[in-house]
């Protein structure tokens, strides 16, 4: 029987079935000790092996996410707010580069739009014109949440962002239960307190996986080649391989056609200013 692990606590696997019945498993023998059975796993598993059910093979995984590790998401969302806490560009920036790099897809979304209408519209034309999937949305006059919803892109959908920008009150909502959650913002630092402790998927009415990650300030890009750094940029793509040196990392070079098209507006500036940002952090880091 095939399945997707859904839960995992203290060794004990909870298993979703292509039937949709529930299962609690355990991994025995050679696979137990050669393989690190991760949330978002497809699997095979025998319900007739005793007391508990047991898991016999692991897919290969489509894509892997580091934090927390997860396996075969299909769709990163990436929540930022536009305020409390600020919209950061430079970090909604740094996690679509991740999810790039992780081969998944992401999606962009600005949440209590309510508080900046005009600033969260000038946030999605942003991502849209480097060719992302983006939207504007509110849970206190909800809107957006339709646009939202025809974004949605499963089986297994990922909420990411920072603490405090609403992703278990999305998900909640989604959901149509109180399922994850909720953080409050911190007075002192302005920042929300991470309430996800464990990796967990949770099937919606829609027929989605959903799952909440924890909130993070600090992404780990130290995977990341220099050399490849440049394709994690959408908007960067079309003008790949037209400069001068083949090994052009777009910074100082002479004939650059990133740094053309930047220059003649094809590229944005921010888009570009956290290409440098990044690279320089890559550079950093190889430097120790």
């Amino acid at each position: 029987m095939k399945g997707i692990i859904l839960k995992n606590q203290n060794g004990y696997f909870t298993i979703s079935s292509e039937e949709g019945k529930v299962s609690l498993c355990r991994s025995r023998g050679t696979l137990k000790r050669k393989t690190n059975i991760l949330v978002g796993d497809y699997v095979d598993f025998e319900t007739d092996k005793g007391s508990e059910a047991v898991i016999t093979h692991v897919y290969p995984r489509k894509s892997f996410l580091h934090r927390p590790p997860v396996a075969n998401i299909d769709q990163l969302a990436l929540v930022c707010s536009i305020r409390t806490p600020d919209l950061n560009y430079f970090l909604m920036d740094k996690m679509v580069v991740l999810s790039e790099n992780a081969g998944i897809e992401p999606l962009i979304i600005i949440s209590k739009s309510e508080l900046d209408a005009d600033g969260a519209e000038k946030a999605v034309k942003y991502y849209q014109t480097a060719g992302y999937q983006a939207c504007a949305v509110s849970l206190k006059n909800y809107s957006g949440i339709t646009e939202m919803h025809n974004y949605l892109s499963g089986p297994v959908i990922a909420f990411s962002g920072p603490s405090g920008v609403g992703k278990s009150s999305l998900l909640n909502d989604l959901l149509g239960i109180d399922y994850f959650i909720s953080g409050e913002i911190s007075r002192q630092t302005g920042r929300g307190k991470n309430t996800t402790r464990h990796a967990e998927l949770v099937k919606s009415s829609q027929g989605y996986y959903l799952m909440d990650t924890p909130g993070y300030t600090h992404l780990d890009i130290e995977t990341i080649d220099t050399q490849e750094l440049s394709f994690l940029f959408r908007d960067f793509r079309p003008y790949l391989g037209k400069c001068r040196f083949n090994n052009c990392l777009h910074d100082q070079e002479p004939d650059c056609a990133v740094r053309h098209a930047l220059e003649t507006g094809r590229i944005q500036k921010e888009r570009y200013d956290s290409y440098k940002r990044i690279l320089e952090e890559l550079k950093t880091t190889r430097r120790r």
